[in-house]
């Protein structure tokens, strides 16, 4: 299995050239695509519905959240409301059905001097040939530590609390035709991708990952993630954000960890100011 994750930049490319058919075809052959900072219903691209977009020149099946949600409506002229929102968030691709889905927002505090806005992930259900995964897509703060610490502990509560939240619905209610069928049970196995902001070095990595001991290395805790970079057998890092080093990501959870056979960051396109991490699982 391949997964991938793409910060697109609402499709604008380093070369500045809107093109958002090519961040498709940077991910074509995955498998699974976590996306941030994509759009739908901006009228500076002609309210292109970009998730859309993607997911039918791949084919794939889609979820797509927007953590921001603000008014896009007009009223034409003969006085009737075009209903419209302008969204801006993370999506989940994959070749493979998404059994449920749901999106969650992340802490945000107010910043009266930076810009800053609503953050948040995307959780679905994939049901992937190898077995069900909870797949993740989250886009953190740019700015500092101390906005990115609290959106990590509201995802490790999402990811940790998958089991005691339940599904999308619980069981089944058989005299509601709407929800007759079983709910599907909450897999264990998670990948959690996308723009986290931060490299090893800054102090949001081992709240994820566990702390560094002098002579054991990387001492990760039973609940913890590990990152399928290293998983891989990188020994150095490569930038993901060219001029400020890995911050995009990869987590699993420990039993997918023997599942990593490969990950690499694909440098050579300029189709978003990010550049795309690849994951190979084994199936």
């Amino acid at each position: 299995m391949l997964f991938a994750t793409y910060n697109i930049h609402f499709g604008l490319g380093r070369d500045h050239r809107y093109d958002v058919a090519r961040i498709a075809d940077v991910v074509a052959s995955a498998d699974v695509v976590c996306l941030q900072e994509v759009v739908q219903g901006w009228a500076l691209n002609a309210f292109a519905d970009q998730a859309a977009e993607i997911a039918g020149r791949l084919n794939r099946y889609l979820w797509f959240h927007g953590a921001f949600d603000a008014d896009a409506s007009a009223t034409g002229t003969d006085g009737r409301i075009v209903n419209r929102r302008r969204t801006f968030g993370n999506a989940v691709l994959s070749r493979w059905p998404i059994l449920e889905a749901r999106g969650h927002l992340l802490p945000k505090t107010a910043l009266p001097d930076q810009f800053d806005l609503q953050r948040g992930l995307v959780e679905a259900l994939v049901a992937a040939p190898g077995g069900t995964l909870r797949v993740y897509s989250l886009h953190l703060s740019h700015l500092t530590p101390h906005q990115r610490l609290p959106q990590v502990a509201a995802l490790l509560d999402v990811v940790h609390g998958a089991a005691r939240r339940g599904g999308a619905w619980d069981n089944r209610a058989s005299n509601l035709f709407v929800f007759d069928e079983p709910a599907p049970p909450v897999p264990a196995a998670a990948v959690v991708m996308g723009d986290f902001n931060f490299t090893h070095a800054d102090p949001e990595y081992p709240v994820i990952c566990g702390d560094v001991h002098p002579v054991r290395g990387r001492v990760t805790p039973g609940d913890g993630l590990a990152d399928a970079w290293s998983a891989a057998g990188n020994a150095e890092d490569r930038d993901s954000f060219p001029g400020e080093g890995r911050i995009d990501h990869c987590f699993v959870t420990a039993d997918l960890v023997p599942r990593v056979r490969r990950a690499w960051i694909d440098d050579t396109t300029p189709a978003s100011d990010h550049f795309p991490l690849f994951v190979e699982f084994a199936d």
